[in-house]
């Protein structure tokens, strides 16, 4: 039996009713400042302006801090959908002035929540239309502790975005983490040292404005712990001064040299002990570079590389004891010891990352089942999976991928692959497959008859030319936890009054179950 949707919480049911609330109020305020905009512009914005004060002392007297986050959350759904319902009902001989006028208003709301018990802003996640008001008041948000700007103006125009942008952080004295690609300046950091001391993240990636000598101004925030400079100014002798000064750092994101300053450090100071690194992500490494990896930090966990078969040995990451994250791209499974590596460090190991990387056969395929009993998460991206002329072993010591919680696929591979890795994952909760991935009925239907994935939350499938409607329903009546089975648009074989079909049945049953709903296009 399927998993019924269920009653939210009160404080869900709550915030999402006061968001539908203030969306009713600002349909009764629309056709009064249309009409008074007609007469006097400046009256009907201070009109505006005073009920969204009233609205504002109100939200912030009534509404607990702690799910201030959530309300804004629902105010992010809320209001697009308020203006496409005022889309929607313009006509081809509608007042453009009108249009604009009420637009305004429902953008408006967004002052609602402009309050410092506002903890968490992220601009990927606020609607276009709504990102100037958040970013024009920054100085009222003195409450946020996560702050992602985004790219701002993508570097076009940094010197005019950094007066507003210290305006908002200089009264941010409860921010942990920020992030700001393309147009973040010294200044800026300058002021988080002098004004934010509990810094512990930063991400200035394309920024290239900081430079080495932004290197000195980072010294003022000693509790870094992640610091992302991925294509900015800063150079080799940069890094190396942020490892030596700041000796709390664990991530310092891509840096294809990072190797380098690690050879330099251990060369130039041998009585340093260890560094706190626990990530390397480089797309150049070598072999000495690895083991010295091994040696100066301890707490590393996860590892990318992209592998030169002419600079690194794979053997070598078996000297990093704590590793429990692998990433790699471009090798051979076998050629390049991947196998051997595995054997050792498998036991470990809880995600894994091939990307591009050859000779993955059944046989590999059986290796990383029994090598990483304890994988929870499994990527094949852009690898040919490729037929074994004989099998290792038929009898498995170790159910294979029996703790598997998340499988991402994309890549070519056969029936008798997709069955191996999903036949025993009971455990599985999120299947991703891409568009090469071969995927029809009789594949769900064996998988399904082995293994019922009791634990599945999401299935994903890119493209099917051979997927039918069957297979939706068969999912949707087996996997007991199954709450999104996205995509579904894109399987060839699905017309949409199936879909029609299938989404008034999930709706008849009250099946917990999303899909998505975007428009349906049928070739």
């Amino acid at each position: 039996m399927p998993k019924l949707r269920q009653p939210g919480p009160l404080g869900t049911i709550a915030l999402r009713a006061t968001a539908a609330w203030l969306c009713k109020l600002a349909k009764e305020y629309m056709p009064v400042i249309a009409q008074i905009s007609k007469v006097n512009v400046q009256e009907a914005a201070m009109i505006l302006k005073d009920k969204m004060q009233e609205l504002h002392d109100l939200f912030e007297y009534n509404v607990p801090f702690c799910l201030y986050d959530k309300l804004a959350e629902e105010m992010f759904i809320a209001i697009p959908r308020l203006i496409e319902n005022i889309k929607s009902r313009q006509e081809l001989n509608s007042s453009m002035g009108k249009f604009l006028s009420e637009v305004n208003v429902a953008v408006s709301l967004t002052e609602v929540l402009l309050l410092s018990n506002l903890r968490t802003l992220h601009f990927d996640q606020v609607p276009k239309m709504m990102r100037h008001i958040f970013y024009m008041k920054l100085d009222q948000l003195t409450g946020i502790m996560s702050l992602d700007l985004g790219s701002l103006s993508g570097g076009w125009k940094t010197q005019d975005m950094e007066p507003t942008v210290l305006n908002g952080i200089v009264n941010m004295r409860n921010l942990r983490a920020i992030s700001i690609n393309y147009d973040a300046t010294d200044n800026i950091i300058t002021t988080l040292g002098e004004c934010c001391p509990n810094v512990v993240a930063i991400d200035f990636s394309s920024s290239k404005c900081i430079t080495n000598a932004s290197i000195d101004l980072l010294m003022a925030l000693p509790n870094l712990r992640r610091v992302i400079l991925y294509r900015t100014s800063v150079t080799m002798d940069g890094y190396i001064r942020l490892l030596l000064n700041l000796p709390k750092i664990e991530d310092l994101g891509r840096y294809d040299d990072l190797g380098r300053c690690l050879s330099y450090i251990d060369t130039y100071y041998p009585n340093l002990d260890e560094l706190n690194l626990t990530k390397f992500i480089s797309h150049y490494a070598t072999t000495e570079h690895l083991q010295i990896l091994g040696k100066l930090c301890p707490k590393l966990h996860t590892v990318s590389l992209f592998h030169n078969a002419l600079l690194v040995d794979l053997m070598t990451l078996i000297a990093i004891d704590d590793l429990r994250d692998l990433k790699l791209l471009s090798a051979d499974f076998f050629a390049d010891q991947i196998r051997h590596v595995l054997e050792v460090k498998g036991c470990n190991l809880t995600h894994l990352h091939l990307e591009h990387v050859d000779e993955i056969d059944m046989n590999a395929l059986i290796y990383i089942s029994q090598f990483c009993p304890d994988l929870k998460t499994f990527v094949i991206y852009n690898c040919d999976l490729v037929d074994s002329t004989s099998l290792c072993m038929r009898r498995f010591p170790i159910p294979p991928f029996m703790n598997l919680e998340k499988l991402t696929i994309a890549a070519t591979c056969k029936f008798w692959h997709l069955d191996f890795l999903l036949a025993t994952a009971f455990k599985i909760r999120y299947i991703h497959f891409g568009t090469m991935v071969p995927t029809d009925d009789d594949l769900i239907v064996h998988v399904l008859a082995k293994n019922p994935m009791p634990l599945l939350e999401e299935f994903r499938i890119m493209f099917s030319e051979c997927l039918t409607i069957n297979s939706a329903y068969k999912l949707a009546n087996t996997c007991v936890s199954l709450q999104k089975l996205t995509e579904i648009e894109s399987w060839t074989k699905i017309t949409e009054a199936e879909l029609n079909i299938f989404r008034k049945y999930i709706k008849a049953r009250n099946m917990d179950l999303d899909i998505k709903s975007q428009k349906f296009n049928s070739n």
